[in-house]
């Protein structure tokens, strides 16, 4: 049996990388109309749907990097294009983090918001936490 053992700090990023995936299919803003409400997920294109969808991909793309290094054992380069992975991590996980926070503080308009925005929001900062605590774990012998 393969033992994997795998770092609180990336443990948090493959969580949230899945919570920040289910999350962009639920319903992202709603709108109370006259039959009803209806919702905009972050991949709909009548709503945000270029924007929206940023969030999505660093978070799939961190918990990718994890997955295939920890389960898989692929081996990538050290660097890519002058920066290491755990750089790559903290900013990937910024962009998450404060796009989502800006989705909250904007002007929604007639727009609420709906679980799948709030499932995003808090994905998006527990990648940017796990990055922190990725950068701050002691290297692997």
């Amino acid at each position: 049996m393969n033992n994997v053992k795998l770092s609180p700090a990336n443990i948090v990023i493959l969580a949230a990388g899945v919570v920040m995936l289910i999350g962009s299919f639920l319903d992202f803003y709603e709108v109370d109309g006259f039959g009803g409400s209806f919702g905009f997920n972050a991949w709909d294109s009548d709503a945000f749907f270029p924007v929206t969808f940023i969030p999505v991909l660093c978070g799939v793309a961190m918990a990718l990097h994890v997955a295939l290094t920890t389960f898989a054992k692929v081996q990538l380069p050290e660097r890519v294009l002058g920066m290491g992975w755990n750089q790559i991590h903290i900013a990937l996980g910024f962009q998450a983090a404060i796009m989502m926070i800006a989705f909250l503080i904007h002007d929604k308009g007639p727009l609420d918001i709906a679980i799948g925005f709030w499932l995003m929001l808090l994905a998006g900062i527990a990648l940017l936490v796990g990055a922190v605590m990725r950068e701050r774990e002691p290297a692997a012998a």
